[in-house]
């Protein structure tokens, strides 16, 4: 800046004028003094308020990001007067049922990627130091390509005001020659493609702008609709929140669908599920499944019309809004035409946005995406890494299991979609094992349970102490665990473990509300199996009444009229039985043997018999007490 100093009948007066300069900014530079410059401005002089009266701020209700200017400033007023003008996120969203609200005070544009968000920030700042309304086209027609919608917003805000004079009159011979511009008319156009992207203030001064300049009437009108909408819009929005019933909910869609926005439809899917999929039980306060209801609402009309609703919003939607829709369509599970695509498209718009995802939103996109099946494509899945690498120390104890858990299943998959696995995925197992084993005091016993799963599932490295931390933390409350993270954790256990720690009062805990359970049937063939194969891997022989109390959960004939998705299948035939000829002085009882044989020469006839599995039943059977030539017998095609 530079200062003329002139007489005006008699007395001095100082007129300030501004220079443009053009400086080379590195992009690392800035962003890492954006990092920096929260907590470390520097004390100045009182701060005036912000002449473009917050050209954007960040969104309603959420924390000023301040910044370090580029360049030497006399005082940080005007670092300050910046750092309320520009938005920290432009959007709305905000997480359905979640009280804590989501910010991060050391990033801005958080809609854009890294690079993106250096070059936006350099716009605004000459933007915002542009002496005049010429000088502000000259930088839209040299960078209007890198406009973001914030940059868009605040340069036609701008060109208002400096078309204002001081009286608040429109100067207009002035504001007529500037409209008329070309490259008037291509920032309108830029800002109307982007106007998704505002947040309140900025549609409001879209608003204010295009009154003031008195553009195309219909512009005007679109503008001021925007803005009632928005209102309108969070009326929704509490009302979705408070809605007790599934009814309830469909039917603001019917009434109130075509002024929902993007938050309002994924705050109503996530209600949805979180209404139909879970009732309190009376007795122990748990949440258990209600099919009926889910079946019931698929059915609608009013559901369907939500979920093209979804479908169409789906390009807008922030990473928080895409982890409401995706939890509410994992916890439903709809067989609809309607949801698969729409996964489909949450899943291209999660690879844009999953760059500035909290651990919390990032962890339900991915675990979602597992439950629901969806195979991952590379861009995803880098995205993901990238982000998990950056953040994996605010990783909470759920979202480490959730993750852990979903990169377990899609492992599963990984030989028939990738030969050489999933990309990133070492990196993102490796990262978040090592902040699990460092935090296992956070983590409850079924998160433990699950974790071990994963780990055992992932071929993770773990130290023993940390596996039998584990394990015990696993055993101190095996009520807590369902029937599946129980049989889980057991065969985890075998798959990691030693000798060691299967004769420890923990497996023994877990192996012990095992067999109880298999009395009831509580748990499952392939439960059962998983926990005879664990025995036989730690060497473990169960108490009397253990082993045949698994063995008749196993092998048990099936009664005629049973459905045929609970009959026995090869690989736990195999695992079964191999862990009981692994056992010391276990074998089979005349009852189990012939189980056994009926098995098999159902198998075979069936045609699910694989060679390799006939293989292995013939191999465990003098361990078990069969009789090989009758093995033979039974493998034998007739």
């Amino acid at each position: 800046r530079r200062h003329k100093v002139r007489r005006v009948s008699g007395a001095r007066q100082t007129i300030k004028t501004h220079e443009m300069k053009t400086v080379a900014i590195d992009p690392a530079a800035l962003l890492d003094r954006m990092h920096r410059s929260s907590g470390n401005m520097h004390k100045g002089p009182k701060q005036r308020p912000c002449a473009t009266k917050a050209c954007l701020s960040a969104a309603a209700g959420s924390p000023i990001t301040r910044l370090t200017p580029c360049r030497s400033m006399p005082t940080s007023s005007r670092a300050a007067a910046l750092g309320r003008c520009i938005a920290a996120n432009v959007s709305t969203d905000t997480p359905a049922g979640e009280e804590e609200r989501q910010h991060d005070k050391s990033e801005v544009f958080r809609s854009t990627t890294r690079g993106t968000k250096a070059i936006q920030l350099i716009l605004q700042e000459q933007i915002l130091d542009a002496p005049d309304a010429a000088t502000l086209l000259d930088i839209v027609d040299a960078s209007l390509n890198e406009f973001g919608a914030v940059n868009a917003v605040t340069a036609v805000y701008r060109i208002s005001r400096l078309l204002t004079s001081r009286a608040g009159r429109l100067r207009r011979r002035e504001s007529e020659h500037i409209m008329s511009d070309a490259r008037f008319e291509s920032l309108i156009r830029t800002l109307e493609s982007k106007s998704s992207e505002l947040d309140k203030l900025g549609l409001e001064n879209r608003k204010r702008a295009y009154h003031k300049l008195r553009v195309d009437a219909d512009l005007r009108a679109g503008a001021a609709l925007s803005v009632r909408l928005l209102e309108r819009s969070k009326d929704i929005q509490g009302d979705l929140m408070d809605a007790s019933s599934v009814e309830e909910v469909l039917l603001m869609v019917e009434e109130q669908g075509e002024v929902f926005n993007k938050v309002n439809t994924s705050t109503a899917l996530h209600r949805i599920a979180k209404i139909a999929t879970t009732v309190p039980d009376a007795n122990a306060g748990a949440k258990q499944q209600s099919p009926d209801a889910v079946l019931s609402m698929a059915r609608d009309d009013r559901f369907r019309h939500l979920l093209q609703m979804a479908k169409l919003f789906c390009k807008e939607m922030s990473v928080v809004s895409i982890s409401n829709v995706l939890w509410a369509l994992a916890r439903l599970r709809c067989d609809l035409d309607e949801i698969d695509m729409l996964v489909d498209d949450l899943a291209g718009r999660a690879a844009a946005t999953v760059h500035n995802a909290q651990p919390k939103h990032l962890a339900t996109v991915v675990w979602a995406f597992a439950v629901l099946g969806h195979e991952p494509r590379s861009r995803l899945l880098r995205a993901i890494a990238i982000r998990v690498m950056d953040t994996a120390d605010d990783f909470r104890a759920p979202d480490v299991v959730n993750m852990l858990w979903a990169y377990a299943r899609w492992t599963r998959l990984a030989p028939l979609n990738s030969p050489h696995g999933l990309p990133g995925a070492k990196d993102v197992v490796k990262e978040l094992s090592r902040v699990a084993l460092a935090n296992l005091a956070d983590f409850t016993p079924y998160q433990c349970a699950n974790l071990a799963w994963s780990l055992a599932i992932l071929d993770a490295d773990v130290l023993p102490r940390s596996l039998a931390s584990i394990l015990d933390r696993a055993a101190s409350d095996p009520d807590g665990l369902d029937d599946t993270a129980l049989t889980h954790t057991i065969w985890a256990i075998g798959v990691k473990g030693t000798e060691i720690d299967g004769a420890g009062g923990s497996f023994q805990t877990l192996l012990a509300e095992a067999a109880k359970r298999a009395l009831d049937r509580g748990v499952g063939r392939t439960g059962a199996a998983g926990v005879l194969w664990a025995c036989g891997r730690l060497r473990v022989t169960p108490r009397e009444g253990q082993a045949g109390a698994l063995l008749d959960c196993l092998l048990t004939v099936e009664e005629e009229g049973e459905p045929r998705g609970k009959n026995l299948q090869p690989q736990p035939l195999v695992h079964g039985l191999w862990g009981i000829c692994q056992m010391e002085g276990v074998t089979l009882g005349q009852k189990h043997r012939d189980a056994v044989f009926s098995h098999a020469s159902r198998l075979v006839e069936a045609g699910e018999m694989e060679a390799r599995h006939a293989d292995a039943l013939r191999a465990s059977a003098v361990g078990a007490g069969l009789d090989p030539l009758e093995m033979d017998h039974a493998l034998t095609v007739r």
